[in-house]
């Protein structure tokens, strides 16, 4: 299965793990399940209750996050016509590091989010190159986003990302 990119976003991870050389993530939040199970439910509100200030662009509006699944790195974007997505992003050194963050954000996601969820991992592409791996979330529910983690390497930089959102930007 080949996951497309409809943006080029550059979205994050959930994980704490990793060498001792890279950036020490940290948790925003005291309970990261509970937190991202009220950011999912915010979702048809288009994250109203997780957002602070706002800058504007011409095609979104980026808000801080008022609570981060990694502090630090997380906010909303906005795109009007009720579109908005909870983002988080968080760069990695190198390969090894952005695969073992994405394989713990994936294994924390799929346990916060349960059974209800299901899973699907492919490989992404954009512009019609391979650009890195992605899982998606997805929940048969009214409403509901779709949640999705992304491990990306472009050119020499590698990221992880968290999405969630429309099902139409996810991927």
């Amino acid at each position: 299965m080949t996951i497309r990119l409809t943006l080029p976003i550059t979205l994050l991870a959930f994980s704490l793990g990793g060498c001792a050389l890279q950036e020490t993530l940290q948790s925003g939040t005291d309970d990261s399940c509970a937190t991202l199970k009220g950011i999912v439910a915010d979702y048809p509100s288009e994250f109203a209750a997780f957002r602070k200030s706002g800058s504007d662009y011409s095609a979104v509006t980026i808000y801080r996050a008022k609570e981060e699944l990694i502090r630090g790195h997380c906010e909303v974007w906005a795109w009007g016509n009720a579109d908005s997505a909870y983002v988080c992003t968080a760069g990695a050194p190198d390969p090894e590091v952005a695969s073992t963050r994405y394989t713990q954000a994936v294994a924390q996601v799929s346990s916060c989010l349960g059974p209800e969820w299901t899973l699907k991992e492919g490989a992404r592409e954009r512009d019609g190159q391979t650009d890195g791996v992605a899982t998606r979330f997805s929940h048969q529910g009214d409403a509901m986003p779709v949640v999705s983690i992304h491990n990306i390497e472009d050119r020499w930089r590698r990221s992880v990302y968290l999405y969630i959102g429309s099902p139409a930007r996810a991927f």
